[in-house]
């Protein structure tokens, strides 16, 4: 153990340096990589990312009693503010850029030694409590990691489907979690769960599911059919025309605004509810702006029906499609067949019916020329019927498609053992 010992007065100064020294090495280490977007990219997302999820891991450490913070000036849920940006800048970016290649793993074994060595040291800016160290190794699990892991990834244009889903969660603890804590900390108010009673927290939370599905099928949407994420900056190859785009145009700020209105209201919070404003802010200005100079620029035939057929904020109740989709069956399959019967009396939109005499059911996505089979090619025919039957297509298809993905893994996995043996 290293003894460390820390001037109560001294405390200002040391915050002050553990901001300003990640702060300006993370611009010192981008601006050598200034010429290098993805780079830049990765330096941002992983900075993002830390801001969404260092907050509330800290919180929770605190609130079990795992160390707890000197000093009372920026304190945001017992955490410094000044600590939460620095930490957001040094282990994300800063570290990034300084290290591009080194596995965030082995980074971390070595840097959780460190802190191993110093934390019971640092009183008063810190003071340890018991199950300290758990607490270090949960806040690198759940922030540090991934966000070493999604800058190196956008830099080098790797795993699309993990890095949007690091995306999502860490927006997702950004605007819904983040974000109303500010307000509250500015205009008053607190989460306090506990004295909520048990029929308003299943309220908001039946509220919010249909929210986080429209949220999380957009981005599912874009990283299969538009083999790119939400983010512009790293931006879809192909135009997003399927699943809940073929009812609105901007499902992922229609699922904020509301979540923000009914989080409001489960806060009994207005300054919360209002912030549903800036989700239409956002689309007015920048999402807009996106839409004229990129969109429009590299998809000059698509993007102008598109927007001309599908509406930004009230979704139709029929989809639009413009390139007709095929569900092909086998009628021999009972199950199969109640299906398609079912399906044809709710005339659906844009599918045509085939019938084949063999093998699993298969839906062949017209505008990003992409197969499905099985039960997923069931799910996605339900998207051409109504925008009730697409929200129930989007919760389905988040749970069926990580279980092809672990069903084709193990299907690789034993390919290879009986190839070695």
């Amino acid at each position: 153990m290293i003894d460390i010992i820390i001037q109560s007065d001294l405390l200002i100064l040391l915050r002050a340096g553990l901001l300003l020294g990640p702060l300006f090495l993370t611009f010192y280490l981008g601006w050598r990589h200034k010429n290098e977007h993805r780079f830049l990219v990765g330096g941002l997302f992983s900075f993002l990312y830390s801001m969404g999820l260092l907050l509330p891991a800290h919180a929770l450490a605190i609130h079990f009693g795992m160390w707890h913070y000197g000093g009372e000036a920026l304190m945001l849920l017992g955490m410094p503010a000044d600590l939460w940006f620095a930490g957001s800048f040094l282990f994300g970016p800063a570290i990034f850029f300084a290290v591009p290649k080194l596995s965030p793993l082995v980074f971390t074994v070595g840097f959780v030694g460190i802190q191993a060595l110093v934390f019971k040291s640092l009183d008063p800016f810190v003071t340890a409590g018991h199950n300290w160290f758990l607490g270090i190794v949960f806040v690198f699990l759940i922030v540090h990691i991934p966000a070493l892991y999604l800058a190196r990834w956008t830099a080098y244009d790797k795993n699309l489907p993990q890095r949007a889903a690091l995306l999502a969660f860490g927006y997702g603890f950004l605007a819904f979690f983040i974000l109303p804590t500010l307000i509250m900390q500015a205009m008053g108010g607190s989460w306090a769960f506990d004295e909520k009673p048990l029929i308003a927290i299943i309220t908001a939370g039946l509220c919010l599911t249909p929210c986080v599905v429209m949220g999380l099928s957009a981005v599912h949407m874009f990283v299969v059919h538009g083999e790119g994420t939400p983010i512009p900056l790293d931006k879809t190859k192909h135009l997003v025309r399927s699943g809940l785009y073929a009812y609105v145009t901007n499902p992922m700020q229609l699922c904020t605004a509301v979540s923000w209105l009914v989080i409001g209201a489960f806060l009994q919070n207005i300054f919360v509810a209002l912030a549903a404003g800036m989700a239409v802010v956002f689309v007015l200005g920048l999402v807009r702006w996106h839409h004229r100079n990129d969109l429009l620029v590299r998809f000059p035939k698509g993007w102008p029906e598109y927007k001309e057929n599908v509406p930004e904020w009230f979704p139709r109740w029929k989809p639009w499609v413009k390139d007709t989709s095929i569900l092909s069956w086998n009628p021999e399959c009972k199950f199969q067949k109640a299906f398609v019967n079912w399906l044809t009396k709710r005339n659906p939109v844009g599918l045509d019916i085939v019938d084949k005499s063999d093998g699993a059911a298969q839906y062949f996505d017209t505008n990003s020329s992409l197969t499905f089979k099985g039960e997923v090619a069931f799910v996605y025919a339900l998207f051409h019927i109504n925008f009730l039957t697409a929200l129930i297509a989007s919760g389905l298809l988040l749970l069926l498609i990580p279980a092809e993905m672990i069903r084709a893994s193990n299907c690789k996995l034993r390919g290879t053992k009986n190839a070695a043996s």
